[in-house]
This record gives structure tokens, sequence and C-alpha cells, in this order.
């Protein structure tokens, strides 16, 4: 058996919507060409003509829908009633010439064609509708004749004037129409580049931001800024515990920290299959709030946008639908971020920042002393004494709670704009960027006050309380005393020489 399929190039033809100015235009046609069938029916009563005169006038009737299928069918619709528009006016051109010119018919239908026409494309479509209509009417004439008929009855002249009087202000309530629809779109369209640029500055923000918080305050307060109609919220609470809300933010919406608590507690409530966008009981400044969960879109936490509006449309949830695919993913990937750039610069034991991580801020502290001799920075070296002691003894278990132990009482000796790294398995460093000499010996008076010396206990795998008696050598070097590429070489000079002092001390005494 063999198939056959449709021929490619067959032309199918489907009924579609049409362009909107075939739509505009279908109303005002039919009251024209309707209102001209009881014209001609009005002149063929009066003459006396009958159906000689009316049925072809049937034509006219037709015309509109015939108009209306041709635009709807045509490839572009656009194009085809523009052909339309230019075949009224030849063929209302010619119909003047079958009533004989009746002056209030051919002066007003004449009118209206070149309106129309004047209207969809300007002077250069009036003048071609004014030569087709002129060539519509010469040309029924010179095929049956002039014949010139100014007055009717007064009865027709006021139908006639009458029909143009409807008939201007159907084109006046199409273009009322048209403009109104052309406002509507122009509004939507301002709306939509807000929504466009609300998220680029979403995505900005997303590069720039050094860690969530600075993200999510950085994304509502530019939301705000390209809506500010609206007020914004967002609470990103724990999967596990929901009544744990790690981090919020809020711009717009003048919230007490009562109205955040009652407001975090009240999603908490909510669940992650509450899809979409929610309205809360809760008010505020006497305008609805609205939740749109992200909906699993993060691993760790539970999300919610919330916005004060004061209504919820289409438009909005919409835009909000958008607004939180645009945080939620700008949040993971934050997120995932921070956790591969915190594996990368961190100790895993201790937390602390690890050797390539200093060696890279030393780098920085060195050229900046290049390029500005007057800049100096610091190193102190710290060695925790008696490590493999511990571990050959007791275990790497109670090593590393010794070791875990020195780096949480360091991170307290430290400022915020201090560098603690761990260096090695017994080793750390603190980098001191803009200082002198002082910076590191303040820190080592600190450490031998309150850390040396100090008696710590720890379980050991065994289950038993290893007692263990803190020890640290110190060694601390500055830029301003020795060339910055030697600095570190001097503190770690330093450091062994304040072991080996600090073990023929332990001999001696």
């Amino acid at each position: 058996m063999c198939a056959t399929k449709p021929s490619p190039t067959r032309a199918q033809h489907t009924f579609k919507r049409p362009h909107r100015l075939a739509l505009a235009t279908l109303p005002p046609r039919t009251f024209a060409f309707c209102h001209t069938f009881g014209l001609t029916v009005w002149i063929a009563l009066v003459e006396g003509r009958g159906w000689a005169l009316i049925l072809p006038a049937l034509l006219l009737l037709l015309w509109p829908a015939v108009a209306f299928v041709h635009a709807t069918l045509a490839r572009n619709s656009k194009r085809a009633e523009f052909r339309n528009l230019y075949f009224d006016s030849l063929l209302f051109g010619a119909w003047c010439g079958v009533l004989d010119y009746y002056l209030w018919a051919t002066l007003f239908i004449g009118l209206a064609c070149f309106m129309n026409n004047m209207v969809v494309g300007g002077p250069r479509r009036m003048a071609a509708s004014v030569a087709l209509f002129a060539s519509g009417a010469l040309g029924w004439g010179v095929l049956t004749g002039f014949t010139f008929r100014p007055y009717v009855s007064i009865g027709l002249d006021i139908y006639q004037v009458s029909g143009a009087v409807i008939y201007m202000l159907t084109i006046a309530r199409v273009m009322y129409g048209q403009n109104r629809q052309i406002g509507r779109s122009i509004t939507e369209i301002k709306y939509q580049n807000r929504v466009f640029h609300a998220l680029h500055d979403l995505a900005v923000v997303a590069n720039r931001a050094p860690d969530i918080n600075t993200l999510l305050n950085d994304s509502l307060k530019h939301l705000h800024t390209d809506f500010p109609e609206y007020g914004f919220a967002i609470f990103l609470q724990e999967r596990q515990r929901p009544e744990v809300t790690r981090y919020a933010a809020v711009a717009g919406l003048r919230l007490s920290l009562e109205e955040e608590r009652r407001l975090s507690s009240r999603l908490a409530t909510l669940h992650e299959q509450d899809a979409g966008t929610i309205k809360l009981n809760e008010r505020t400044h006497g305008e609805q709030l609205y939740a749109t969960s992200m909906a699993g879109r993060l691993s760790l936490y539970e999300g919610w946008l919330v916005v004060r509006a004061p209504r919820l449309d289409e438009a909005l949830e919409g835009v909000l639908t958008l607004l939180v695919d645009q945080l939620a993913a700008a949040t993971e990937n934050k997120l995932l971020h921070l956790a591969l750039q915190k594996a990368a610069e961190r100790d895993g034991l201790t937390g602390l920042y690890n050797r390539g991580f200093f060696e890279a801020a030393l780098q920085q502290s060195i050229q900046g002393k290049t390029h500005q001799p007057g800049l100096d920075f610091a190193v102190l070296m710290i060695d925790v004494d008696g490590l493999k002691e511990v571990n050959d003894q007791h275990g790497h278990v109670v090593g590393d709670q010794l070791i875990t132990t020195v780096a949480e009482r360091l991170v307290m000796q430290c400022r915020e704009n201090d560098i603690l790294a761990r260096y090695g398995g017994d080793e750390f460093v603190i980098l001191f960027p803009s200082a002198d000499l002082s910076a590191p010996q303040r820190v080592a008076t600190l450490i031998r006050t309150h850390l040396e010396g100090q008696r710590c206990v720890f379980a050991s795998p065994q289950g038993e309380d290893v007692a263990v008696t803190l020890r640290l050598s110190l060694g601390s070097a500055s830029s301003s005393e020795v060339p910055a590429q030697t600095v570190l070489t001097l503190a770690d000079h330093r450091m062994y020489e304040d072991k080996t002092q600090r073990r023929k001390n332990s001999v001696l005494g």
C-alpha cells in the first residue's frame, strides 16, 4: 500500500484572528454599506425603479463580510485590509455613479473613504483613495452616461446627513478604542521594561554581593526603587526548623521587630507545597500582604518573598513569580559560591584561613609595601609545642582537640582586620596589614598572659580525660625592620629561637 501525503505546496487557508485594523474597520464599514443600501432602496422607491436598482444593491450588503473573510484568510492581514480600503473607494465611487451622483451621498461617502485611508496610511494613501474614487465614479459615467441628481427630497437629505453624522461618531468611537488599546499597550510595555530592569538589577547585585545578607538587602532595595508602589520583605527559614529564620530583609515595609517576628512565625506555619502567591491575614498601612513561596528552589532553606500591594492582579502575580525565580537562583548560587570559597580558603579542622589564603594575602601586603614604601605590615608566627608528643601518647583525636582549642583562643586575641591562619600541622600565623612591629608584640603579650600555661582537659577515644598544658613558641617580624619579602622568614626564625630558648630554660629549670 502506498500512503499519500498532502502536498506541502498546497495552500492551506485557515481562519485566524485578523489584524486589529481589520477588526477596527468592520463596524464602520458594515454601517456605511448598509446605510448606502438603505439610500439606494429609498431612491429606487421614489423613482419607481424597484428591483432593477435594489437587486444590484444587495452586493453592498455582502461586501463587508467578503472583505473581513479576505483579511482573515490572507497571510498578511494588515496588507489585505489596506487593499480592502482601496476597494471601498473604488466601489463607492462607482455606486455614486449608479445613484446619478446624488450630491450629499457623493460628498459624504467620498469624504469617508478619503478619511479612512488618511487615518491608516497618511496623505499618500488618501491621494490613492481619491484617484480610485474618482476612477469608479467617472468610469461608471463613461459606461452608462453621465446623469446628475443633486437633489431628491428633504427626507432623503436628512437620512443621508444623519447617516454621515452617525458614521463619523462610529469612526470616532473606533479611534477612541484604538487609542485606549495603544495606551494600555504602552503601559504594559513600560511595566515590562520595569520588570526587565529589576531582573537586570538583581543579576548585578548577585554578582557583587559578598554575602547572603548583602545580597538580600541590596536586592530588595533595588526592587523597591524599581517598584516604589510596593513594599518587599524576604525570609529564609531553615528547612528542618522552619521556626528559625536565618536571613531576613525588608524594603519599603515599615515593620516593627514584633511585626517582623509575627510575620516570620506566620510564614513558618505554611508549607513549601503551598506554591504560588498566598494572601496573608496581616495588613500594613491599609494594604494587603501577599507571600510567594520559593517552593523548593533552595536546598537548605524555605524562602518567601512578601509584597505589600493594594491588590493582587494577574500582572503582579506573574512579576512575583519571575522575581522569586531570580532571587532563589541568586541566593542558591551565592550559597554554593560561599561554600566553595570556604572550602578553598578555610582549614577543615579549625575553620581558620588556610595556608593558601594566607600566602595570597601576604603577597598583597608585599606588593602594597613595594608600591607604597610607607605601608608596613607585620607577621606573628605561633607554634604549639608538644603536639607530636600528644599525638603519640593519646592519639590524633586528642591532638586535633588541642589544635582547635588553640585556634579558638587565638581568635579571641585578634582584631577584625587581623588575618589568622593555620600555617601547618602545629603552626599558626597572624598577618597584620597596615601595622608595624607593635601589633604582633601586643598580641604576643596577650597570648603569653591568657594562653601560655593554661591547663586543658580533653576526652580520649577511650573516654579518659587527658590534661594538656598549653605551651606556645612565638616569633614576630615587620616590614619596617627587614625587606618585605623576608618578613615571614624572619618571624619563623625568631619563633624557632623562642622554641629553642624555652627548651633550654626547661632543661635548666
